[in-house]
C-alpha cells in the first residue's frame, strides 16, 4: 500500500470544476476490488464498499472517520469481532466508507484499520479514484 502512495503523481482533489457525477477506481492495492456506490441527488453522494477475508464469520465495520484534504482520503475503521462462539473458518467481511460529494478531480484513498480500540490505526489498503 505504501508503494502505490509513494508512486503516485500529486494530483488536485478539487480542481475547481464543481462536484463530481461520477466516481470510478482507477487502480486499487486491495484483495478484493472496491465497489462504488452512488445515491441520487444533487449533487450525488457516494460510498465505496470493500470486502475482507476475515478470520470467522460475524465481524462487522465501524467507520471511525472519514477526513477529505485535498486530494487525499483517509478512512480509519474498526473492525470488531462477532459476539460470542463462532465457527472458526474463513469468512467475507463487507465494509461501506461513506465519501459524500466530492469535488471533481483525482484522490488517493487511503483505508486505516485496527482491530484493538487502545491502539492506532494502521495502513491496511489504498486505491486511487477518479471523480467526474
Amino acid at each position: 500500500m505504501l508503494a502505490l502512495v509513494a508512486t503516485l503523481p500529486a494530483f488536485a482533489g478539487g480542481d475547481g470544476a464543481g462536484k463530481a457525477a461520477n466516481l470510478t477506481v482507477a487502480r486499487s492495492e486491495a484483495a478484493e476490488p472496491f465497489k462504488i456506490v452512488k445515491t441520487t441527488g444533487a449533487p450525488p453522494t457516494f460510498a465505496v464498499e470493500f470486502t475482507q477475508q476475515m478470520p470467522t464469520p460475524g465481524w462487522t465495520f465501524e467507520i471511525d472517520s472519514v477526513e477529505i484534504a485535498g486530494d487525499r482520503i483517509v478512512a480509519k475503521i474498526t473492525e470488531v469481532r462477532p459476539d460470542g462462539m463462532v465457527a472458526q473458518m474463513i469468512a467475507p467481511g463487507t465494509a461501506r466508507i461513506p465519501l459524500g460529494s466530492l469535488d471533481r478531480g483525482s484522490y488517493v484513498l487511503e483505508i486505516r484499520s485496527r482491530r484493538d480500540r487502545r491502539r492506532d490505526h494502521r495502513p491496511a489498503f489504498a486505491a486511487v479514484v477518479l471523480a467526474r
